[in-house]
């Protein structure tokens, strides 16, 4: 399908549903905002703005059922015979687009980020310890 000359929204609903169709489950989709949105929030050397936030949120999802994908069998001369060859190619992700699917994956969310984010890094940190961002402890 040509996407060219369809505004943001339609393409950002386009996108959606391509997720709908590789049937990806919607909590998958909210444990990628609430996972980004917890690395920025951790890392204190990133842009710690929404824009940035719902864009790098939107680019992760926008892959997951986004691109072509070929697979097919080259002759190998040498080897008298067939070796599995696979191609994949991801289409740029547009900035507005992205903007309009993490806005509403954001709104989808609501006041979960609040009291999700902190217990995530919690629980990041507790397991791998402190993002490297973070001043070391003094002695």
């Amino acid at each position: 399908m040509n996407l060219r000359g369809l505004s943001a929204q339609r393409r950002a609903d386009i996108a959606f549903a391509r997720l709908r169709a590789a049937e990806i489950p919607s909590e998958r989709i909210m444990a990628i905002y609430l996972s980004v949105s917890a690395l920025i929030e951790d890392d204190w050397q990133s842009h710690n703005v929404r824009e940035f936030r719902i864009v790098q949120a939107a680019k992760a999802m926008h892959r997951l059922a986004s691109g072509t994908h070929r697979k097919w069998d080259v002759w190998i001369p040498r080897l008298d015979g067939t070796v599995p060859y696979e191609m994949h190619a991801y289409p740029r992700s547009s900035g507005i687009v992205l903007r309009k699917m993490g806005e509403a994956v954001e709104k989808a969310c609501g006041g979960l980020p609040k009291t999700a984010v902190p217990e995530i890094i919690a629980l990041k940190t507790e397991r791998f310890g402190l993002h490297q961002s973070h001043p070391l402890p003094s002695s």
